[in-house]
């Protein structure tokens, strides 16, 4: 797909799907990369560090989420040397993300990695958007919550390893207009969309399903607030949730709260997911 047309499908739907990204050996060797990260990396060092998240596992979907960047960054990352077919993806990536937002991706942008395998019968995740969560608060059942302040990647893409359903995954909600785009995913075939203004979500699945989703956190994200109280300067615009703004320094904040706010939370953090 042509530059242009990268750009006029975005424009007119909030996404972009890419027929056969990858062909099959290649889709072996990340799901092979991936898992093999996954082990090495999960580590309560890694998670006290922020580079790695913890895992939402249940009886039919298991998320495994951890930051990387193609160079050095001053924030947690995980480092994949060695994992050739995911420092590949990460790159493809990268490079398709600057020709959608005509930015160069600098090498130290950080991109979270989330490999999630759906087994049968899988029950459905709601509609949301991605993001880094600094500020929430809590139901009183403990689990659900609020955002009252994050970090969110513009774009999200999502490619899909293996998927028994007949295409069926990921739906992609227009709440501006009421729109459900539902693209047909099969193995090798990939999808960005709009994480801002869209919000995506996975109906109930019947059969298996393996996906590697990536978003970059680092590269033009927008500052998310509840309400003014959280603003951190100017430019907010209002979304479903909240508001958000793309001139707030977001590696500046990230920064503040890995300083000091994490080590207060991360005993906790992984209550909320």
């Amino acid at each position: 797909m042509q530059v242009s047309q990268l750009f006029q499908s975005m424009k007119e739907q909030g996404f972009v799907r890419l027929e056969a990204f990858y062909n099959a050996e290649e889709l072996e060797a990340l799901k092979n990369d991936s898992e093999q990260l996954i082990k090495a990396a999960y580590t309560p060092e890694n998670l006290a560090l922020h580079s790695v998240y913890p895992s939402d596992s249940t009886e039919t979907r298991v998320s495994h989420a951890l930051m990387l960047s193609e160079g050095e960054s001053d924030l947690p990352r995980v480092d994949h040397t060695g994992f050739n077919a995911i420092d590949k993806f990460l790159k493809d990536h990268n490079r398709l993300l600057a020709e959608i937002t005509g930015s160069t991706v600098s090498p130290a942008a950080r991109c979270m990695l989330n490999y999630q395998n759906y087994f049968s019968g899988s029950k459905p995740v709601g509609e949301h958007f991605d993001g880094e969560y600094l500020k929430t608060q809590r139901a009183g059942d403990g689990i659900e919550f609020r955002l009252l302040e994050g970090i969110l990647p513009r774009y999200v893409a999502v490619l899909v390893i293996a998927n028994e359903n007949d295409g069926k995954g990921i739906e992609i909600v227009d709440n501006a207009t009421g729109v459900v785009h539902k693209p047909s995913l099969n193995a090798g075939d990939i999808v960005i969309f709009d994480n801002v203004n869209l919000r995506h979500r996975v109906p109930r699945l019947e059969n298996p399903r393996t996906t590697i989703g990536i978003r970059s956190f680092d590269h033009l994200p927008m500052h998310f607030a509840a309400d003014e109280s959280y603003y951190l300067g100017e430019g907010y615009t209002s979304i479903a949730e909240g508001w958000v703004s793309p001139n707030v320094d977001c590696h500046e904040r990230m920064m503040q709260f890995m300083q000091t706010e994490w080590p207060a939370l991360k005993d906790e953090y992984g209550h909320y997911f």
